[in-house]
């Protein structure tokens, strides 16, 4: 057989998976979980002192070439412990097809939600148009049903910059686009011209809320620096909140409100593009943004199940991905906890100043390692 890692301690929260154990891989899967034999094994790793864990999902990012600030994939994903990325409306109905050929050719494993606007992000000069007479509606259901493997819902910005006159109508006609499709959507909530009630109220089960804890203009937080009821109430419907980072998309009076009301985000995401990647004390890579959660509180398993088997279930992807069942397929991550002393900090000049920091040590995408670090 191919790889066994061995004395790590083993977090796959999609099987309740917590302990010292070995994880083998064979043929690009995942063989088992257990004590296996090291003579079996073509490669052996010593996980000792490490966290083994599901390949890590980054459900929200932008990627090049899908649009100029996007992130390189590879070189930014494997050292960070990611082998799954999504990218968050990049492109649209006019230029899909013309960027998406390095999709195969690209060993990270890249999805993507399609943007409204048909020419997505294409620069950032000027905003995309969202007016949904622009729509490009017979084409938008012409590339989901040509490529139902690689896209995943539509993306729509509704905020201010965005809608002018428009209110709240994009996100109301995206969704019944969505619904005659077949399709999820995902919602950027920043600076919106409705309220956050509002806006929740035209959503259903498997949209997504991204930026949930941003503090720009109408916030999932009411006077009283709880959660609002009916943003509880989504959530437990199946409405999606996923926090896509970013270097402006955070803040910690937010976060710390909502965590402090028992409200924890069900996806962590970067929202990383070539203006946010490795900018501290915002956010550097996904590892730099997981070890904010930890500091902030939250266990490690709820951090892990937020960045591996929460996402696939999203991607309609559960059991495949985010997850070390045997026959999944291999994509592991080994991590270290470090002791250290790590400054965060939000946009608005809020901060933490932390004593851990997750760094990634080895990433193993389809049964191939595809990034070590020099002190594994």
């Amino acid at each position: 057989m191919d790889i066994v890692i061995k004395n790590g301690r083993v977090i796959d929260p999609y099987n309740q998976i917590d302990k010292v154990c070995d994880v083998a891989v064979d043929s690009g899967r995942i063989f088992g979980i257990g004590t296996f034999e090291i003579s079996d094994f073509d490669k052996v790793i010593d996980a000792h002192g490490c966290i083994v864990t599901p390949g890590i999902i980054d459900f929200h990012a932008h990627v090049y070439p899908l649009t100029e600030i996007g992130i390189p994939a590879e070189v930014t994903c494997f050292s960070s412990g990611i082998t799954t990325i999504v990218d968050a409306g990049s492109s649209g109905a006019a230029n899909y097809e013309h960027y998406r050929g390095f999709l195969a050719s690209s060993k990270v494993r890249i999805k993507c939600d399609l943007n409204v606007c048909s020419a997505g992000l294409v620069t950032t000069q000027y905003h995309e148009n969202i007016d949904p007479a622009y729509y490009d509606r017979k084409k938008i259901r012409q590339l989901f049903e040509k490529y139902p493997d690689e896209l995943l819902g539509l993306k729509v910005r509704l905020s201010q910059e965005l809608t002018g006159d428009l209110g709240i109508t994009p996100l109301i006609e995206t969704v019944k686009l969505a619904e005659e499709i077949g399709t999820s959507v995902v919602v950027h909530t920043t600076n919106t011209p409705v309220s956050m009630s509002d806006l929740i109220s035209h959503l259903r089960p498997g949209d997504v809320v991204t930026h949930a804890f941003h503090n720009y203009g109408n916030t999932i937080i009411n006077d009283e620096g709880k959660v609002f009821d009916v943003v509880k109430k989504a959530q437990e419907d199946g409405v999606l909140f996923d926090v896509a980072n970013a270097r402006f998309h955070f803040s910690f009076k937010v976060a710390r409100a909502a965590i402090g009301d028992g409200f924890l985000p069900d996806i962590i995401s970067t929202d990383l593009t070539i203006k946010s990647l490795y900018k501290k004390p915002q956010i550097f890579n996904m590892m730099f943004l997981l070890s904010k959660y930890l500091n902030m509180g939250l266990d490690l398993t709820e951090i892990i199940e937020r960045c591996t088997s929460r996402p696939a279930k999203a991607m309609r992807m559960e059991g495949e991905i985010g997850c070390l069942s045997p026959g999944a397929c291999a994509d592991v991550a080994i991590i270290r906890i470090m002791d250290r002393n790590v400054h965060f900090e939000d946009w608005d000049g809020e901060f933490l100043e932390g004593q851990k920091l997750l760094k990634a040590m080895c990433t193993i995408r389809d049964g191939q390692i595809v990034y070590c670090d020099i002190e594994a």
